[in-house]
């Protein structure tokens, strides 16, 4: 989850007494991680991109606290700045959206906190510059209209901290930004590019930005672009960033976007409003509210709010694009109620839970009883950790649609590499460490699976063959068979299959030097996994 680094400067300036922030933040959903000299580290659920700022920050804890309550209103001056998009983007990188924010005061703090914000939602939002991509620009150091074009790899120009011209191919071989992002654009023949009226480059998206239109104190007005694959995204994304520069006492205009099929313009700063059913939020709280406790939950949390019979109509800010269910709204209501006031109460009858699944239980009593601890690990993971990591070429899998990590964009496939990353995590603890987990996977379909894992200086393949033996024993499998297996995680020659009526239910072995490294490990690992 995203860290946000909080100067204490920036907030005094902001209206927020730092002292006061940190009593209070943990009920708006955030841990207190620390404080590194001038700075207060504070880790947001990745829910919340509108508080991965300084002013959005104090925004809500303001609304909080009972110092500003109600949505804030920002106006959207009609601005005369155009961008026209060509049409050869259409299946490159097909969508921009802008704005222009004038008559800011900045300092180098100010500079720092914006970098930092623009990274943060770079990396989380933005799924590392491939969904979206900001840029920040000096807007008096150029001239529009601008235009958003496909241009040649050839095009050359001074990118961000380079004083020489290099062309995009270039850029995407030598600029360290370049280096990192070049995966994005890998197969076009041409790159995006965003000029103004005499040519001259604001950026080079979604890689690096001109030098020409970098920010500095000097710097009074501020062009935004975003461009990406999802238009309803960077909307909500610039509607955050407007937000943000208004609050420290910017004008936002206005910019139309001249697109090949209809034209737009953007921000829209919209307010929507939802619906809510007072027996809904009564049923997921568990308690009843009168209507001013409802109304002034929803104040504090910088809604506006009317209040009907048997529902309400809540007025949602334009930066919030995590508001999308009447659930979101009852969870604000807590949170503006404050978590420490609600009681807390034993429950009215005594129950006995047994287990539905007596296999499960069996297998469990089996790995304890061999001395294995047992783990959970998340059913939702990386491509990195399920292949990448294990020397894995990718296979087909279910993709997450909008994750809010780079760490949890697709269904685990198997249960050893969760297993790994525990070892990993636990590489300072005693050996030998052994873990199982009994979990579901995505294959064809969702399957039940069994995973060991043993690390130790003296684990074997025979070791890992003897264990896995007396697991099929225990577990009432006779007429298995056990055949040699190539599997690339696994080290050539001792790694074998488990066979059952001639079909393969599991493979176990000692996991190979290369996946060992990647983990960070350095003691040699056996482990098995079996579809039970």
């Amino acid at each position: 989850m995203p860290v946000i680094r909080l100067l204490r400067n920036e907030l005094r300036k902001l209206g927020m007494n730092e002292e006061l922030l940190m009593e209070n933040v943990a009920m708006l959903g955030a841990d207190l991680k620390g404080i590194e000299g001038d700075e207060i580290l504070v880790e947001f659920f990745p829910d919340r991109p509108d508080l991965y700022t300084v002013e959005g920050v104090v925004r809500a804890m303001k609304g909080f606290l009972g110092m500003e309550l109600g949505a804030p209103k920002y106006k959207v001056d009609r601005g005369n700045v155009e961008i026209f998009v060509d049409k050869e983007l259409k299946n490159i990188r097909p969508y921009i959206v802008g704005a222009v924010i004038r008559n800011l005061e900045i300092d180098d703090s100010f500079i720092r906190s914006m970098m930092d914000f623009q990274e943060k939602l770079h990396i989380t939002v933005g799924r590392k510059r491939k969904k979206l991509a900001i840029g920040l620009h000096d807007f008096d150091k150029v001239k529009p209209p601008f235009r958003y074009v496909a241009s040649p790899k050839n095009f050359a120009f001074e990118p961000l901290g380079f004083e020489e011209k290099m062309s995009l191919g270039e850029i995407l071989e030598k600029h360290p930004k370049g280096i990192e992002y070049a995966y994005i654009l890998k197969g076009y023949e041409k790159y995006p590019l965003i000029l103004d009226s005499e040519d001259n480059v604001l950026s080079f998206p979604p890689i690096i930005n001109g030098n020409l239109t970098q920010i500095t104190t000097e710097t009074k007005n501020i062009f935004i672009d975003i461009t990406g694959t999802d238009l309803n995204t960077l909307n909500y994304v610039l509607n955050i960033l407007v937000s943000s520069f208004a609050d420290r006492g910017g004008k936002i205009e206005s910019v139309k976007l001249l697109y090949p099929h209809e034209p737009l313009e953007t921000p829209k700063m919209e307010y929507q409003k939802m619906k809510v059913q007072k027996s809904y939020i009564f049923s997921l709280l568990g308690m009843e509210m009168n209507e001013e406790e409802i109304k002034n939950s929803l104040e504090k949390m910088r809604y506006d709010v009317e209040i009907h019979n048997s529902h309400i109509i809540v007025t949602i800010p334009p930066y919030r694009m995590d508001i999308l269910h009447p659930a979101d709204i009852v969870e604000d209501i807590a949170k503006g109620y404050r978590y420490d006031n609600f009681t807390t109460e034993l429950p009215s009858k005594e129950v006995i839970l047994k287990n539905l699944d007596d296999r499960d239980e069996r297998i469990r009593e089996i790995m304890i009883g061999l001395g294995f601890l047992e783990v959970t690990t998340l059913t939702i993971t990386s491509f990195r950790l399920q292949y990448e990591s294990m020397r894995l070429p990718p296979e087909k899998f279910v993709e997450i649609a909008n994750p809010i990590t780079e760490e949890g964009v697709t269904l685990r496939t198997w249960l050893i590499p969760s297993l790994m990353e525990i070892l990993k995590k636990n590489k300072h603890r005693e050996l030998p460490q052994k873990l199982f987990e009994i979990g579901y996977v995505r294959k064809k379909e969702m399957e039940k699976h069994l995973g060991w894992i043993y690390i130790d200086s003296s684990a074997s393949f025979t070791q890992s063959k003897s264990i896995t033996e007396a697991i099929l024993r225990d577990m009432g499998m006779e007429n298995y068979e056990i055949k040699e297996k190539k599997h690339p995680s696994f080290i050539s020659g001792r790694c074998a299959s488990i066979l059952l009526d001639g079909e393969e239910i599991g493979f176990f072995g000692e996991i190979h030097p290369e996946v060992i490294e990647n983990f960070e490990l350095t003691y040699p690992v056996i482990a098995m996994e079996i579809k039970i």
